[in-house]
């Protein structure tokens, strides 16, 4: 299957392969197209510009029905573009997805944890442990309940961001196979 092999296109005391290489397109076919979307004086938007804007949209009530605050909207919305577009790239036949890739996928998702925890503890200290805690446990038992919820919390990322890419895998082979 020659879509998943990695070789280098740039090497100059640095390599860039194939996989980095679509990914960096992805990342500049983002702004590109958002930017061609805009009205830009004219009163309605292009076809492309009312699909961003019904993304952004959607997007936007994601973040405040499940956070309750837009601060992070800019993170996720670029991270959805960011996915987006790498996976559109994996349907231009001859090429591949850059989320196909297990690194990028699980960097991508224990990132996100690691900065999750980070700004739960600075933002709520030691009282950060009380949403790994369910109401009523035991106290005797409360220390190693807390570990549990982390290990189990710490598993579920690690698992959707593998889910991505074998959902990738699994479409390059059928496609293969058919």
């Amino acid at each position: 299957m020659e879509q998943f092999s990695i070789f280098p296109i740039i090497s100059i005391g640095f390599s860039i392969n194939n996989v980095i290489f679509y990914l960096l397109i992805g990342a500049l076919l983002s702004p590109i197209l958002l930017y061609a979307g805009t009205a830009r004086g004219r009163v309605a938007p292009s076809g492309w510009g009312i699909i961003s804007e019904t993304l952004f949209r959607t997007i936007l009530s994601l973040v405040v029905n499940s956070i309750g605050s837009t601060i992070y909207f800019p993170l996720i919305y670029t991270l959805f573009y960011l996915i987006l577009f790498s996976n559109l790239i994996g349907m231009v036949p001859y090429s591949s997805t850059p989320t196909v890739e297990f690194v990028i996928t699980l960097t991508l998702s224990v990132t996100l944890l690691i900065g999750v925890l980070i700004l739960g503890f600075f933002t709520h200290n030691i009282l950060l442990a009380a949403a790994f805690l369910p109401a009523g446990t035991p106290l005797p038992i409360t220390f190693l309940l807390i570990i549990i919820e982390v290990i189990a919390y710490a598993t579920r990322t690690l698992s959707l961001g593998l889910r991505l890419a074998v959902n990738m895998i699994t479409g390059h082979v059928l496609i293969k196979v058919i």
